[in-house]
């Protein structure tokens, strides 16, 4: 039994084929026309019956390949361990579970893992550990996790291992929004800076920049062109192009001889002491309430920008952001005063 079918989409409308042999069903693109869908679904038919059938993949082994591929691409090295563990823990879940064919993995494989991973206890928040404070899986983290593992069995149906992605019905679950995002107040900046040792110029740097950590740890002098700093941000892959202050240039200074300016927050364990040095001085709620972290310097630099006045349009530029939507984020932290200026 074969129908076909049509999609509404920002291209037009698509048709699509759905078709079931020895009950099994195929779902497959066709075109965008209706004639086209139709020369589509006689050539899928043809081939359904009449083509030899590839051999059942095993899971581990599609796994494995997936692994080979994406580190070809350009995904970061950290991103990779961690689309290799989300996909790594479902491997295994289906091994418990006897499941070892791609073929074999459905739908309801999919939404019962989820459902299981949506119950597990975690300790991720700051000095969770110590104090035996355990929480649910965040909803948006599952989404990340449901994402990973989704693009894998992409991959799958790309290599023709399989035609359908039993993740597909996995709906996302609802995030609730933030609120607005915490920044330091002057007095806890002058804490902050007090107590800073050994890392004062790198929190000076994301103080008076809005630099991303991430980006700041690979500063090198030819990222340095007179007052401007060109440098690929690791997040979007886009370049970060802007001016900064001559002051940040004063404190950098002595560091410009150097190979990379912060070369001691190479290791995960000194990048792990900045962020502790800072957490340190408030306590353990506090810092969980409101997520205090490097990336707190960057909202108290778009918080402060606002303040002087400064165009959206051009803080998604300092910024680094790709939409507008995200630098208005920040629009409700702006003064009475700013706001009353303009009205």
């Amino acid at each position: 039994m074969a129908t076909i079918y049509t999609r509404k989409g920002a291209t037009g409308t698509k048709f699509y084929i759905n078709i079931v042999i020895d009950g099994k069903r195929s779902r497959r693109f066709a075109g965008y026309t209706k004639e086209a869908a139709k020369l589509k679904l006689k050539r899928f038919e043809y081939e359904a019956v009449f083509t030899k059938q590839s051999p059942s993949i095993n899971i581990d082994k599609a796994y494995s390949s997936y692994m080979d591929y994406i580190q070809t691409t350009s995904i970061n090295p950290r991103q990779v361990k961690v689309i290799k563990r989300k996909v790594g823990w479902f491997s295994e879940y289906c091994k418990v579970k006897g499941i070892t064919k791609l073929e074999d993995v459905k739908s309801s494989h999919s939404k019962a893992y989820i459902t299981k991973r949506s119950d597990t206890m975690v300790q991720s928040r700051y000095h969770c550990g110590e104090e035996q404070i355990y929480q649910k899986i965040s909803p948006s983290t599952l989404n990340r996790e449901v994402g990973f593992i989704k693009r894998f069995f992409s991959y799958c149906i790309d290599m023709e291992w399989m035609d359908r992605n039993p993740f597909r019905s996995v709906k996302p679950f609802k995030v609730k929004s933030n609120g607005q995002r915490y920044y330091f107040t002057p007095d806890q900046l002058g804490l902050i800076m007090a107590n800073a040792g050994r890392f004062h110029d790198f929190y000076y740097l994301l103080l008076h920049t809005g630099i991303r950590c991430t980006d700041a740890y690979k500063l090198k002098p030819e990222h340095f062109d007179g007052k401007y700093i060109k440098v690929q941000m690791n997040k979007t892959g886009d370049f970060l192009h802007v001016p900064i202050p001559q002051h940040v240039l004063d404190v950098l200074q002595p560091r410009m001889g150097l190979c990379t300016l912060f070369a001691p927050l190479k290791s995960d364990r000194q990048r792990r002491n900045c962020v502790k040095n800072i957490q340190r001085l408030f306590e353990p709620e506090f810092v969980r309430k409101n997520n205090i972290n490097l990336h707190t310097f960057r909202h108290t630099y778009a918080h402060d920008m606002l303040n002087k006045g400064v165009p959206k349009e051009v803080l998604q530029t300092l910024l680094g952001h790709r939409s507008i939507k995200t630098t208005e984020i920040y629009a409700n932290w702006v003064r009475k005063e700013e706001l009353e200026k303009w009205v």
